[in-house]
């Protein structure tokens, strides 16, 4: 099964077409930019104010993960979820980066992805 690429976007006329995974690293790309509670489809959609929280103590990246989880299992995305976030430190002042595993529910290969809140 096919599924809509975010951003959407078009190849030959049509809109451009990924797998599952794909998909879904693309929507907590934009969900890792979006604030928390923003969005009336998922109260738990929106991670960037957790990043940002995250410079200064490291509860927010637990809650992150759990947030993310709930608004995967909101949108009706329950083949997989995040397992663990890990910050990659920048130099830059608020340019650091995550690490973020997703997992199938139902067990197979993981894959790591990063986000730039």
């Amino acid at each position: 099964m096919t599924f809509i690429a975010f951003p959407l976007r078009l190849e030959r006329g049509l809109l451009k077409r990924c797998d599952e995974p794909e998909a879904i690293v693309l929507l907590v790309r934009a969900m890792a930019r979006t604030p928390h509670g923003s969005w009336i489809g998922s109260s738990h959609f929106g991670l960037r104010d957790f990043f940002e929280g995250a410079r200064t103590r490291l509860s927010p990246v637990q809650t992150a993960i759990e947030e993310l989880n709930l608004a995967l299992w909101d949108l009706g995305i329950t083949h997989y979820r995040v397992r663990a976030a890990t910050r990659e430190r920048s130099s830059q002042i608020g340019a650091d980066s995550y690490f973020l595993t997703l997992v199938p529910v139902e067990g197979g290969p993981e894959s790591s992805f990063k986000v730039e809140p």
